[in-house]
């Protein structure tokens, strides 16, 4: 009898073999993520997570063309595949981030993942931004720090527009006030890394922040794969 690991890499070997995957960006064959799509992901730039404050934001790359298609393969149409490639892009980002050379050794990194609302968190079935969260608070322990994901923050939003559909005052307005402490987080005195998918306004963001100071951490920055233009 076969065990479950051969019967699901069978399984896997058949389904590659009658279904061959395209490059996720491009769709040439027989790649995840190509090298040429892969290379735009080290777009790096940075914005302030808050108006007036040293904390930046870090992205990897610009929503737009093969790095949007890209990134919608994985977060709406479940290619996890691509889950290690763009924590292996978070791990660069890190790297070419003041992320790292901000954060003090003395005190605990928490890498905290911008929960998506109830709505999508049902229709993807799975919670999409935990990979990236984990190959940060990797990264950041190979540095020496004592580093790990922590899932601090619950979104309590309704349904809505899409990041690309909705303006700014609209995503502003259905953001505000809507993040929430888990009940059972503890982050007085910790250092805090904020990790998303996409920043657009940056009102998510903002609003995270916000929670985890009222809850007593530092904030250091925030690392989006991506960064949508801003639509007014």
């Amino acid at each position: 009898m076969l065990s479950w690991d051969r019967r699901d890499s069978l399984l896997g070997m058949m389904r590659d073999a009658l279904f061959p995957r395209g490059c996720a960006g491009c769709d040439r064959p027989d790649e995840v993520l190509c090298g040429d799509c892969r290379s735009l992901f080290t777009n790096w730039r940075s914005r302030e997570l808050v108006a007036h404050g040293t904390a930046q934001t870090w992205s990897a790359s610009t929503y737009q063309g093969v790095v949007r298609h890209a990134i919608l393969a994985w977060k709406d149409h479940d290619d996890t595949e691509l889950d290690t490639i763009f924590g292996e892009v978070m791990a660069s980002l890190l790297e070419h981030s003041a992320i790292h050379r901000s954060c003090s050794r003395q005190t605990a990194v928490l890498v905290v993942p911008v929960p998506s609302s109830p709505a999508s968190m049902r229709r993807r079935g799975r919670r999409h931004i935990d990979p990236l969260s984990k190959a940060v608070a990797s990264a950041l322990c190979d540095h020496g720090f004592d580093a790990k994901p922590y899932r601090a923050l619950t979104s309590i939003a309704s349904g809505g527009r899409s990041v690309q559909q909705a303006s700014s005052a609209q995503r502003a307005q259905r953001i505000g006030g809507r993040i929430a402490l888990v009940s059972d987080a503890v982050m007085q005195g910790q250092q805090v890394v904020l990790v998303d998918d996409i920043i657009t306004t940056g009102s998510t963001l903002r609003q995270c922040a916000q929670t985890c100071r009222q809850a007593g951490a530092e904030v250091i920055g925030a690392m989006t794969l991506t960064e949508a233009k801003r639509v007014v």
